[in-house]
Formats: structure tokens, C-alpha cells, sequence
């Protein structure tokens, strides 16, 4: 589903189910008014005497009657509290290298079972499964979670934070599936290995967090094993326990994965040029390692990692001044990814602020493109990103409660080898051998209620003082900060507090560039609280934010917010920030029916309220949100929202320039979806806004169409399509003779179209096949251009000065000449454009033992630029296809790994 990006987590998104008969359903209701106790629920683990079970789905071993039976499960949804509708049982073994689990699901009706085939980690796909998760630790925190579904596929996740789920942690186990006249059962085999805990007490004892999960998709049940309330604050927390284990000793834990891989690229013919050559082949190797240090802290280590594998990023046009924020698909950042993340986020889209994604530790930058600028060329051969020569992470928790997390990468020189404009062959450097350094450590207090934690991070850069290209890039960066939870009230509520300084150190050149760069703009004309300083060498800042909410207890839930930033703060060498001088306060109230009532499953509503100024006092933002979204019992759903932004001021709108007053707007954003279970199934949803003073309005709609073509074909399909037009768009900021700089504006209209398109096909479990492609096609035709005059006239139109018959077109460039004596006062690029792009890959991935895996990769990117604002959609997807206008580089890779557990 669709969710407004405003929206504070708190409304729980609990999976719907079909009918029950109405006596069932009566007595489901009864059960769901009935208070549910509180206490843990506790089961216990067996050691094994004799062999170890076969993992063949078939119950007939000798040990698992030994076990004792795990069993009245308790539904999540539809109807919380209620009794699981069907019967499931689990039974629990260990000896001194794994955990066994068996879980009986029984089901009458054995042909309804949903059992689609699918790779690894699936998602959004209907299909039964059950969970087993562990908190070996027992720390009502964090917990490993290992998923079958009834036709063998695997999924696993790593729980942190009693909420967040990081599906990118993979370990390796083994399961087994099978459907027969009495259900279906799914056996494990979860090695000790894979999982991290502290020593027992003195008698060898421990208990482990337990929680066992089935969804039977056909009534999209969930049923829990461990009572799983939704007025209660948290997931982890609320798990059962698991008693009887002792003796488990610590054994070394030295996994080794290494990878040989082959890639040929194919790109298009560039004349004349050196470097060119229509096939490239290259070969690569390196290697993965885990090491168990103790039996809770873990070394990973990567040496010279490969990422071809790893889905393209999606096209888009970013117009705005601020970079792009993309998400981590690389599985060696992705896993363990939640120690390292620093929740000082303000949650709300203020203006420019756009503050959800800015954290002290960006994995991203990591492997990032080559910054320095490249000399003057006619022909280069770019790298296009850093080289990663290795890197190492330490994480884990210990038995006192301290979680641990420390990473450190070194990225090597990267040198463009090119031809000058005199015809000689030259290199040049432009990215410097560089080391990152992430550190963090969080201690546990009250049995994981409360907290304090702590984060560093540090940049260092071998610069060579006499390149002035690299001159440009800080010589080493520091951002350290603390951070502390504490939940009171029986869990219901919660306070987070965080304090974060930064520092940044390097030439005055470095120092300037950041000075001037978007999200500081130290040089705006009236900006009291800040000052460019082109002598600076160094540059420093700090963070601050508080948040108190009511996360639990009944159906209401609300908080308030305060958060600063001051505008020398700076976490862009290995962090993510957009925006800088912010003074802001905001609170939410919300409503959220979690329960059944009249025609919906659940529902939920919100209403938000955010302020916000910059440290010299200019008012940057008043907005109010409310939004809300339900689920039917027809499993159908849908999302509302709306906010509103009265008139401030946008420092950053000029890029350097004045304070520019923007008027206030409306956004507003609807959708609905249709049954999840169903052969085909969607949604359909729209989204746009529209000023109150201006001809500026935006829309978007899309659909995303899910087609179930039996168990093993899966086809999506998500077309979209945007128009709008905005008065006041950024073009230029040019400078005449006598130095001053002009503002020039334009009225934009763009119209951007794309369909994002997926197939699946899982030939086994452990044999499948992905295919992505999106094709994108974005207009922007510009007109009505003027220059900034007055940026905080009250009237709109009295902002700005046409230009009227003192611009000239020539040659792709303006030309302003107000005295009409025949020579420009100044001139700026035609900014009209129509970009087009498809990217494309298909991975064939086939796991042909437990850990180790075979990778078939194709990819194709092509991209076609036009100085043409026109959108004709089938001119623009003709050329997109058209080989001559829009050549495409293909890329085929192999890659095998192979692992080892030592």
C-alpha cells in the first residue's frame, strides 16, 4: 500500500481476512473483547538425544516426539485476540550446532493452501507461511526471523529496534516444505552459527525470546503463537519464551564466501575516440568473510566486492539544486544496516527541508562516483565509480547490553585517463585513496526499555596539496553525536532525544565550496545568522533533536517534536543532508482502530501541525497535515491525505541568492487497492497539489497491476503519468559586466510519463528468474521568462520584470539586451529539455547448495537527451527504441560464489 509520506509510523498495518461463517465470526468477536494477559507466554526446547531429524516435510523422526507440543495460536488479524481459526503445532529441538523446528499447520482443506513458488526473500506475494523467530539474545529488542511458505520458498530478516525489519540480513540454513492430506509442514535446520548469543548463567541455562507466526492466505489470517496486541508498543517485546536450553558452547564461527566473475560490455561507437572499443571484457575476484570473534560479535570483511548483480537505480529528473536520495541495494551494506542508523530526523516534508533521509552514515557514499572535476578534454575515460579495495564491520551484542557496530572501508585513486584538447594522452586524478570509519554503541537499560547510544564518523582523504582539482574536496571530515530513548508509562509512551556536532577540515577552497553549496548558501544577501568566508579551513555545526510520543495503550496516539540544525552543520562526506538553519516544532495526534468495526477491518486518522525558522528568524514554514487509510473486510484498502503550506520564505529557491517569498499551497493524495490474494490485483492512485496564489499546480496518477499467472509466473506493471506547471522555476542566476547577478525564472510545463515493469519466474525455489525494465520518458517546456526583481513583493506577479523583446534566442542561447543597443547584458542556456531513458536487467539466480550461488546477469541502459520541451509520447518512445538516436550499452555478467563454513 501507498502511504503519504507525512504520515508517523503508527498506524499498523495488520493483513485482512476473508469471512469467517457468521457463528465463527460471533464468536471471534467475543474472544477479540476479551482481555488478553499480559504475562510472557513461555514453551520449551529439547536436546536431542539420538540423530537429528530428516528435513524432508515428514514428522515420522523418533526426536520430534520427544518435544513438546507449541500450539494454541492466537490471531493478530482479523480478529485480535481471537483463536487461530485452524489448528497449528511447533515442536522445538537443539543440539550443540543447530536449532530444529517443525511446525504441523493443519488445514481441512489441503488443495486451498496458497503455495507460490518464488526466490528468495519474496515479498508482497499471498501465500501461507509460517515464522519462527528468535530473540537469542532475550532482549525484547532485537530478534532473528526465519519464514517458509508451503512450497519450500525461504525468507529470513533480521528484527532491530523491537520494530524495524532489515530483510536484507540473509543467513544460511536449510528447510524442507510438504503438503499432505492433513495440512502442511515445514521443517528447520537453523545452524547456531547463524544466529548471535550471550553465555548462559551458571548452570549453562538460557532463555531465548520466542515467537512463532502462520498466515493462512486464503482468509489473509495471522495467528501468533505469543500474543501479539496492537495497543501495545513494540514486536520484539512482546514475544514468548523459550526455556530448556543449556550447554551451548560458543564454537568457531569462520564462514569464507569468495566470487570469481566475468563481465563483457558492448557500448556504442564513439568516433574518433581512443579509448572506445566495442567489447570490454573483464574479469574480477574477492571475497566475503564472517568471523565469530565470541559468540555474540561478529567480523565481516570484503575484499575488492561486486555489485553487478544489484537492481538499477529508476530514471528520474531532478530539477531542484539538492541532491538525490537512493536507496542501499548492496547486500554488504544492506545487512546489519539498523546498528549503524542515528534517528534525528524531523518527520515532516517542511518546503525545502526534505529531512527524512539525512543521517550521519550514508552507505552510498561508499563506492560513490568520482567528485573532482576533469580537466579540459576532447576525449575521457571516466571511471564511473570509486573502487571499494576493502572493508571490515564488526557488530553484535554483548551479554551487559552494549550493541556494537563499527565499519571501516578504504576506497582507492581513481584517475581519468583522456586526451587534451592539443591531442595528447594524459591522466588525471579525481577521487584520492580515501578511508571511511563508522562507529556506534548503544547500551540497554530496564530490559531494553530505555537506552543511550552514541555514533562517529570520520572521513580522511590522501590529498595531493598541488592538484587544485582535488583541492576542492574536504581533507578529513568528524560527526560524532549521542542519542537516548526512554519508555514510561507501561511502555506507552516514549522519549528520544540527540545531539550531533560535525566538523569538517580542508582547504579554503574545500571549505568555500561547501560554504556556497545548496542547503548552506552562506553568501545570501540578508542572511544575518550566516557569513561566507573564503578563508576558511575548517567549518563546524551541530544537531539537535527531541521527540516525546504516545506509541501504545488504546487507540489513540500523538506526540510532539523539537529539532535545530545550525547552518554550519555538515555530514556529506559520508552522510546524507540536504538542508541546513532550521529552528522546528511540530505534534501529531492520531486514531488508530486496530480492531474490527462495521465494515472495515481497520482504520485510522491523523492530524499533524509543523513550524519552522531559520537561527536568523526569517519564517521558512507553517504547514497542517491529515491523512487517514482503512482496510475493508473484503480485503480491499485505500489512503487519504492532505497538507497545506501557508506563504515563507525559501532561502534556497535563488541558489545564492535573496530570500524568495513562496506561496502557499495544497497537496493532496488519494488511492485505493484491491485484494492482495486475488489472480490479478493493484492499485490506483493520484497525486498533486496546487498554489492559492499562482498557476502552479502538479499531478500525478499511476496504477501498479499484479498478475499471478499460476505458482511459479509473476508479472507487475506499473504505468505513471505526471503534468503540471510551475511559474517559478529556476533557470539561471547569470552575471552581467559590472558583475551583478541576474535571477532569471521561467513557467515550466512538464509532463513526465514511466511504466516500471517486473516479471518473476521460479523454476524451483532455488532457481529463478527477475527481469526488470523502465522505460521513462520527461518534458519540460520553458516559457514566460523573467528575472527576479523584488523576491518579497506581496503580490505574486510583482516578484518578477519580463523580459518582453529584449531576449533573443540564438543557438541554444538567451541574450538579454535592455537597451536595445545590440549587445547582451548577459545570456543563459536554452533550458528546455526532453530526456528519455530505459533501463533494463534480467538475473538468473540459481542456489545450488545452501549458501552458495550462480549469477547470470544482462543489463541495458540507453538514454536519449534533446533540447526539445515538446511532449509527444509516441515521437519520444520511438526514439527511446530507436537504436541510431538512443544507443544502448549491454553488459552480460557471470558470477559464482562459493561458501565455505570452517
Amino acid at each position: 500500500m501507498r502511504c503519504n509520506p507525512l504520515f508517523p509510523a503508527l498506524i499498523v498495518a495488520a493483513t485482512v481476512a476473508a469471512q469467517p461463517s457468521p457463528a465463527s465470526a460471533q464468536s471471534q468477536q467475543a474472544a477479540s473483547a476479551a482481555p488478553v494477559a499480559t504475562a510472557r507466554r513461555q514453551g520449551s526446547a529439547v536436546r536431542l538425544a539420538g540423530p537429528a531429524p530428516r528435513l524432508d516435510g515428514v514428522l515420522d523422526d523418533a526426536a520430534w516426539a520427544a518435544a513438546p507440543v507449541l500450539s494454541d495460536y492466537v490471531q493478530r488479524a482479523p480478529n485480535p485476540g481471537a483463536p487461530g481459526t485452524l489448528r497449528t503445532e511447533a515442536r522445538v529441538l537443539y543440539d550443540d550446532q543447530a536449532v530444529y523446528v517443525a511446525v504441523r499447520a493443519i488445514d481441512p482443506h489441503p488443495d486451498s493452501i496458497v503455495a507460490p513458488v518464488g526466490r528468495r526473500d519474496m515479498a508482497g506475494v499471498s501465500s501461507d507461511w509460517v515464522h519462527v523467530m528468535l530473540d537469542s539474545y532475550n532482549d525484547k529488542r532485537t530478534a532473528f526471523r526465519f519464514s517458509v511458505n508451503a512450497a519450500g520458498v525461504q525468507k529470513d530478516a533480521f528484527h532491530s529496534n523491537d520494530t524495524s525489519e532489515d530483510l536484507g540480513w540473509d543467513a544460511v540454513w536449510e528447510s524442507a516444505a510438504r503438503i499432505d492430506s492433513a495440512g502442511w509442514v515445514a521443517e528447520y535446520r537453523i545452524p547456531l552459527s547463524q544466529l548471535r548469543f550471550s553465555r548462559g548463567g551458571a548452570d549453562g541455562a538460557q532463555t531465548w525470546g520466542l515467537q512463532l507466526t502462520r498466515e493462512i492466505a486464503r482468509r489473509s489470517e495471522i495467528d501468533d503463537w505469543a500474543v501479539e496486541r496492537g495497543d501495545v508498543n513494540g514486536f520484539v517485546s512482546q514475544f514468548g519464551e523459550l526455556r530448556g536450553i543449556t550447554g551451548l558452547k560458543p564454537g568457531r564461527r569462520l564462514e569464507l564466501l569468495p566470487y570469481t566473475s566475468a563481465r563483457l560490455t558492448r557500448s556504442p561507437d564513439r568516433p574518433g575516440d581512443p579509448f572506445y572499443s566495442s567489447n570490454q571484457t573483464v574479469g574480477g575476484m574477492g571475497a566475503d568473510l564472517k568471523y565469530g570473534l565470541t559468540s555474540n560479535l561478529t567480523l565481516t570483511a570484503t575484499i575488492n566486492p561486486d555489485f553487478g548483480q544489484v537492481e538499477a537505480d529508476p530514471s528520474q529528473v531532478n530539477l531542484t539544486a539538492f541532491e538525490t536520495f537512493f536507496g542501499e541495494r548492496r547486500p554488504f551494506f544492506t545487512e546489519g544496516s539498523d546498528i549503524f542508523r542515528f534517528d534525528a530526523n524531523f518527520p515532516y516534508y517542511v518546503r525545502s527541508g526534505g529531512f527524512r533521509n539525512d543521517q550521519p552514515f550514508y552507505s552510498r557514499r561508499l563506492g560513490r562516483p568520482p567528485q573532482a572535476a576533469d580537466p579540459d578534454y576532447e576525449f575521457a575515460d571516466r571511471p564511473d565509480a570509486t573502487t571499494i579495495l576493502g572493508a571490515a564491520k564488526l557488530s553484535g551484542k554483548t551479554a551487559g547490553g552494549w550493541s556494537v557496530g563499527v565499519l571501516d572501508a578504504l576506497t582507492g585513486r581513481e584517475q581519468t585517463s583522456y586526451v587534451d584538447t592539443e591531442g595528447q594522452r594524459r591522466t588525471a586524478t579525481v577521487e584520492p585513496l580515501t578511508n571511511y570509519l563508522v562507529a556506534r554503541a548503544i547500551k540497554d537499560f530496564r530490559g531494553g526499555q530505555s537506552a543511550v547510544g552514541g555514533i562517529v564518523t570520520a572521513t580522511v582523504r590522501d590529498l595531493d596539496a598541488s592538484d587544485a582539482r582535488l583541492g576542492v574536496l574536504t581533507r578529513d571530515a568528524v560527526v560524532a553525536g549521542v542519542d537516548g530513548r526512554h519508555r514510561f508509562g507501561a511502555g506507552n509512551y516514549e522519549l528520544r532525544a540527540a545531539v550531533l556536532g560535525s566538523n569538517v577540515r580542508g582547504s579554503t577552497a574545500a571549505i568555500s565550496r561547501i560554504q556556497l553549496s545548496p542547503g548552506h548558501y552562506f553568501q545570501r544577501p540578508g542572511a544575518g545568522e550566516v557569513d561566507f568566508d573564503p578563508t576558511r579551513t575548517s567549518l563546524s555545526g551541530w544537531l539537535a533533536d527531541v521527540k516525546v510520543e504516545k506509541t501504545g495503550g488504546g487507540y489513540t496516539r500523538g506526540g510532539a517534536y523539537l529539532h535545530a540544525r545550525s547552518p554550519g552543520l555538515e555530514m556529506n562526506d559520508v552522510g546524507f543532508q540536504r538542508s541546513t538553519d532550521w529552528f522546528l516544532q511540530g505534534m501529531w495526534m492520531g486514531y488508530n482502530h486496530y480492531t474490527p468495526q462495521g465494515p472495515f477491518r481497520r482504520w485510522g486518522a491523523n492530524f499533524n501541525a509543523w513550524n519552522g525558522m531559520n537561527f536568523g528568524g526569517q519564517h521558512l514554514s507553517t504547514g497542517i497535515n491529515v491523512n487517514g487509510s482503512w482496510t475493508l473486510k473484503n480485503n480491499w484498502g485505500g489512503w487519504w491525505g492532505s497538507d497545506t503550506e501557508l506563504p515563507a520564505l525559501r532561502t534556497d529557491i535563488l541558489r545564492g541568492g535573496p530570500a524568495f517569498t513562496g506561496p502557499a499551497y495544497t497537496h493532496y493524495e488519494a488511492g485505493i487497492e484491491s485484494d492482495g490474494r486475488k489472480r490479478v490485483s493493484g492499485d490506483l492512485y493520484a497525486d498533486g497539489y496546487n498554489e492559492w496564489s499562482t498557476v502552479g499546480k502538479s499531478w500525478t496518477v499511476g496504477s501498479d497491476v499484479n498478475l499471478r499467472a499460476g505458482a511459479r509466473l509473476r508479472l507487475s506493471a506499473g504505468p505513471s503519468f505526471t503534468w503540471g506547471r510551475d511559474p517559478w522555476i529556476f533557470v539561471a542566476s547569470p552575471a552581467d559586466a559590472a558583475g551583478q547577478v541576474h535571477y532569471v525564472f521561467a513557467d515550466i510545463r512538464q509532463r513526465q510519463v514511466s511504466l516500471t515493469t517486473r516479471l518473476t519466474y521460479a523454476f524451483t525455489p532455488k532457481l529463478t528468474l527477475d527481469f526488470y525494465a523502465q522505460p521513462f520518458v520527461a518534458a519540460g517546456e520553458y516559457g514566460g521568462l523573467k528575472e527576479v526583481t523584488d523576491p518579497r513583493a506581496k503580490n505574486f506577479d510583482d516578484r518578477f520584470s519580463h523580459f518582453g523583446t529584449a531576449l533573443s534566442l540564438n543557438d541554444g542561447v538567451y541574450s538579454v539586451d535592455r537597451d536595445g543597443n545590440g549587445t547582451a547584458d548577459f545570456t543563459f542556456g536554452r533550458p528546455d529539455f526532453n530526456f528519455k531513458a530505459l533501463t533494463s536487467n534480467m538475473v538468473l539466480r540459481w542456489e545450488y547448495r545452501p549458501g552458495s550461488a550462480l549469477f547470470v546477469v544482462w543489463s541495458s541502459d540507453r538514454e536519449n537527451f534533446e533540447p526539445d520541451g515538446r511532449f509527444r509520447p509516441r515521437r519520444d518512445l520511438g526514439r527511446l527504441f530507436d537504436g541510431g538516436r538512443s544507443p544502448g550499452t549491454n553488459v552480460l555478467l557471470v558470477k559464482f560464489n562459493y561458501w565455505f563454513n570452517l
